[in-house]
């Protein structure tokens, strides 16, 4: 009986022990997300608020300007958004700000599409969709974040290219490819190609027959590629919901990751890849947009905010500055 009761205690011991590493992993990140926040100064104003991991955190506002500001990407303690502050409404900029909403500064004069974007540490520049004149719109560009020069990856003005994602060697890049005219069957799918802009191939396939084929829901949008476990994962619509997918950079095991029959489409992979964070619609009755942070091993969730702001979008992960 002693040693079954001994075996036992160690046994908690253990998964406590398990936990509080979980915990002190989870608490070396911060996640900045989307809010709307509209005023009578400002009907369309989306602010950008940061929250910690641990329970009962409140987030923070960083912004307090009434311009249309989102973020779609951090990287260590940085977080790159899009504004139309400075210029006209809704002509975004791509703009950099620390954790604490400091040391703001405008990073190109490249005008950009309103779509997800990466980053690639080690060649210092980004993926993006741009917009390089007023009627070439959703084209890839790569912007040097050393001196905000920029550079067309692909030059074809009948697609729209949105959503793209390097790999985590940053030998390929994921994106979302649609023609500009609308064809009937044909739909929003992710593609893939090497890094010089070689060996296209297209990976999703939408069901053409699934309810969701004739609404406005996404098809395929929202690209994020998993830092460790090298596979793409994807927002796509399916009868009443939008979930998140996974597929292979070959094409192969594409299934869906969320299961809570909710809507989640805008999600990202902590830098370990031990965490995703998604946004989840509650019901069509609170309208309310709540952040959830996912533990990818055991697949345990909890919503992070709280309902004092409705509509809060987009997650992303940055690293808590020392």
């Amino acid at each position: 009986m002693n040693s079954i009761y001994a075996t036992f205690l160690s046994l908690i011991f253990l998964s406590s022990c398990s936990h509080k590493a979980a915990d002190t992993e989870a608490d070396s990140y911060l996640i900045a997300f989307n809010t709307f926040e509209p005023d009578s100064a400002a009907p369309d104003n989306w602010e950008i608020r940061i929250i910690g991991l641990d329970s009962g955190a409140v987030s923070t506002k960083l912004t307090d300007h009434p311009d249309v500001a989102w973020t779609y990407l951090a990287h260590e303690n940085k977080i790159y958004f899009i504004s139309d502050r400075d210029t006209a409404y809704r002509n975004f900029f791509l703009y950099e700000m620390d954790s604490e909403g400091k040391n703001l500064k405008k990073l190109s004069d490249l005008r950009l599409e309103d779509s997800w974007m990466d980053i690639d540490p080690n060649a210092n520049e980004m993926i993006v969709s741009a917009r390089p004149e007023p009627y070439v719109r959703h084209q890839l560009f790569l912007i040097n974040l050393t001196d905000g020069s920029s550079k067309p990856l692909l030059n074809d003005t009948s697609f729209r290219f949105q959503d793209p994602v390097f790999s985590p060697d940053g030998s390929q890049i994921a994106f979302v490819k649609s023609p500009k005219a609308k064809v009937e069957g044909i739909f929003p799918e992710v593609f893939l190609i090497n890094r010089d802009g070689t060996g296209e191939k297209q990976l999703t396939h939408f069901p053409g027959d699934d309810p969701a084929a004739t609404g406005h829901g996404y098809k395929a949008g929202a690209l994020k590629w998993h830092p460790t476990e090298n596979f793409i994962s994807y927002a796509s619509s399916r009868g009443e919901h939008t979930f998140i997918f996974r597929i292979n950079p070959d094409g192969t095991s594409n299934q869906q990751i969320s299961q809570s029959g909710k809507d989640e489409v805008y999600h990202d992979w902590s830098p370990d890849g031990k965490w995703l964070v998604y946004e989840q619609y509650q019901d069509t009755i609170s309208g309310q947009y709540h952040i959830v942070l996912m533990d990818w091993q055991s697949k345990e969730t909890r919503i992070l905010t709280d309902t004092l702001i409705r509509t809060q979008l987009a997650p992303v992960f940055l690293k808590k500055q020392e």
